[in-house]
């Protein structure tokens, strides 16, 4: 047994790299055909009255309600959210302030180093 894979392992590695991707593809649709194969016969078979009587009895005999076992519908709307605004082509700051937050403000001063120094390198690299 060890021969005989040995044989096939020796066999793939002596195969050129357009023989081994033919050999993947072939081996690639065996496997889909088998799939299918299989799939359609299992598909086929018995299809009588039984398969029906034991949905249906499942169906009735189903321990969770339908209220508790999908999610109640959303609004159709989000609250507090704002879905659109004016557009100006002026802003004044007190019209913007209403939208903006000072990343600085509330002793967040550590952040005005690393904003200076971004604003600077993206500076810098502009020619």
């Amino acid at each position: 047994m060890i021969k005989i894979i040995q044989f096939i392992k020796d066999w793939f590695y002596l195969l050129s790299g357009e023989r081994k991707r033919r050999l993947a593809i072939i081996c690639a649709v065996v496997f889909a055909a088998v799939l299918t194969l299989f799939v359609l016969l299992r598909m086929g078979g018995n299809k009588g009255d039984e398969t029906r009587i034991d949905h249906e009895r499942l169906s009735v005999l189903s321990p969770i309600p339908a209220d508790e076992l999908f999610l109640p519908d959303e609004p159709d709307y989000i609250p507090e959210i704002l879905l659109d605004r004016e557009r100006r082509s002026v802003w004044t700051e007190t019209d913007a302030a209403e939208y903006w937050q000072d990343p600085l403000r509330g002793g967040e001063e550590k952040w005005r180093g690393k904003i200076e120094e971004a604003i600077d390198e993206l500076l810098e690299r502009i020619p």
